[in-house]
């Protein structure tokens, strides 16, 4: 089936969804006002089923149509604000044979998308919207970014996104019809094998338009930026994704329960992608894009079907000066990658304490130590656990969870539960230095925060952990007196 039919039977199908819910609604109206004419005990029952289907029909009917126009996300970038970009846009628009967007948003996620607000299906166009990801901006190079931009327009030229809201509305409004009916009854379950089979039919049809799109719009990404450009874009979104989750998840959350938020996300985020220790990672990355799972109906082709189909093609340079890094494009990019990143944090974030990030590392480590050194001791105090360990009773110290057979000797015992012990002891330790402004944690972007301990803690720790485990606790004894609470840092 051509492109061209298969968009038409879309189109169809989507606009045959309402005709077939009015005309199971207007069935079932009919069928309820012969029944209380005829027999209005049936007719009652028959509401009990006939009502709430109804109820999600008609809901269902409504829902296709819903805009949602106040519902736009991110940061708005003015022409005049933005001159550089706009320009680039306008650019580009015109490159791929469309008219340009009518409004920028910058948006805290890592892609790039339009939009066109439509009315009557799809018919009337309210206005066109272009979203640009602020990761974009951090890690792609100038080449890739006309690339993934001009990926976007051509959706414009093709009209892919006249009927995009449209469609995507209509395949969740399907989907809630499909669950909404109570298959338990025999009706229920009728209308939904009806509605799941039409489901199935336009699912395959709109997701195949879809990908025919996404490769058209490949192509003219490869046209106006050049083939090399758009294949290593793809390639490298796919690495930023990665390095985004990361970063969430290892470095702009770890202050999250001691109260902190770092101030400047975007500045973590291109000093990580900086980071020389990350680089072999990231490249790894980019080699093997992440095969995530897919089903038939996804609207996007896997991403290297998509590059090996551009690396087959024609061969389109790319044009001189795209190795500029895009954040060049924008004005004060620093502060604008910041403010568009801000728009994505709950309200229960905007409550956290915004820090630099040396000091959000310190504050976020030391408070993970205090957490585990409070659960370590479980109410007593350092001097405790050596009494224990003076008394050869190990098992107070060590993790409980560690298991040792019956019978072991004390030589046995203390290889079996000495390292336990030692890790152990050295939270507790580190977390009273700590607290008395004795032990700070630098920031390290390519591992774990280092711990830094001022002078002489730095080389009489680990020979006093190691005399503690064999029986000898006079050397963290003596440590332990001159780690008095720091009224500052505590």
């Amino acid at each position: 089936m051509k492109n061209s039919s298969r968009a038409l039977l879309a189109v169809i199908l989507l606009a045959g969804f309402p005709v077939l819910v009015l005309a199971i609604i207007a069935a079932l109206v009919a069928l309820e006002i012969y029944a209380f004419q005829d027999r209005p005990a049936i007719g009652l029952r028959l509401a009990i089923i006939v009502v709430p289907v109804v109820y999600v029909l008609l809901q269902a009917l409504f829902t296709i149509e819903r805009s949602g126009d106040d519902e736009v996300s991110g940061l708005p970038v003015t022409p005049e604000a933005q001159p550089e970009l706009w320009a680039l846009v306008h650019e580009l628009a015109d490159a791929v044979g469309t008219r340009p967007p009518d409004e920028i948003y910058l948006v805290p996620q890592v892609n790039a998308s339009v939009e066109e607000q439509t009315r009557w299906l799809g018919l009337r166009v309210k206005r066109r919207r272009l979203f640009i990801g602020a990761q974009l901006f951090a890690g792609l190079r100038t080449d890739q970014f006309r690339s993934v931009l001009g990926h976007e327009l051509a959706h414009y030229s093709n009209r892919d996104t006249r009927f995009g809201g449209t469609t995507y509305r209509g395949r969740q409004t399907i989907g809630r019809v499909v669950n909404g009916l109570n298959g338990s009854t025999w009706f229920g379950h009728m209308l939904r094998k009806l509605f799941h089979a039409y489901a199935k039919l336009y699912f395959a049809v709109s997701m195949r338009v879809s990908r025919d799109r996404e490769l058209a719009a490949d192509a003219a990404a490869a046209r106006v930026a050049g083939t090399a450009a758009a294949s290593s874009a793809l390639r490298e979104v796919e690495a930023l994704d990665v390095v985004w989750r990361f970063f969430l998840n290892t470095y702009a959350t770890m202050g999250w329960k001691a109260g902190y938020l770092p101030a400047r996300l975007a500045e973590g985020y291109l000093h990580l992608l900086a980071d020389g220790g990350r680089a072999e990672e990231i490249d790894k990355v980019r080699r093997n894009p992440p095969k995530h799972k897919t089903s038939p109906y996804d609207s996007h082709p896997p991403t290297l079907e998509r590059i090996a189909l551009l690396e087959a093609a024609p061969v389109v340079p790319v044009a001189e000066g795209g190795e500029r890094p895009a954040t060049e494009i924008l004005r004060e990019a620093a502060k604008t990658l910041d403010a568009t990143l801000l728009t994505g944090l709950s309200t229960e974030a905007r409550r956290k304490k915004p820090t630099d990030w040396p000091t959000l590392v310190d504050a976020a480590t030391r408070h993970q130590f205090s957490e585990n050194a409070t659960k370590i001791l479980r109410g007593r105090s350092p001097h405790d656990l050596l009494d224990a360990l003076d008394a050869g009773r190990l098992d107070d110290v060590a993790d409980p969870g560690l298991k040792v057979p019956t019978g072991a000797g004390a030589r046995a015992r203390r290889e079996l539960l000495g390292q336990s012990v030692r890790e152990r002891l050295s939270t507790v330790v580190v977390s009273e230095l700590a607290t008395a402004g004795l032990a700070h944690w630098t920031l390290s972007w390519s591992g774990p925060a280092e711990l830094a301990l001022d002078e002489p803690y730095d080389k009489a720790l680990d020979p006093a952990l190691d005399a503690a485990v064999t029986g000898d606790t006079a050397g963290l004894r003596a440590l332990l007196p001159a780690a008095e609470p720091d009224p500052i840092r505590s």
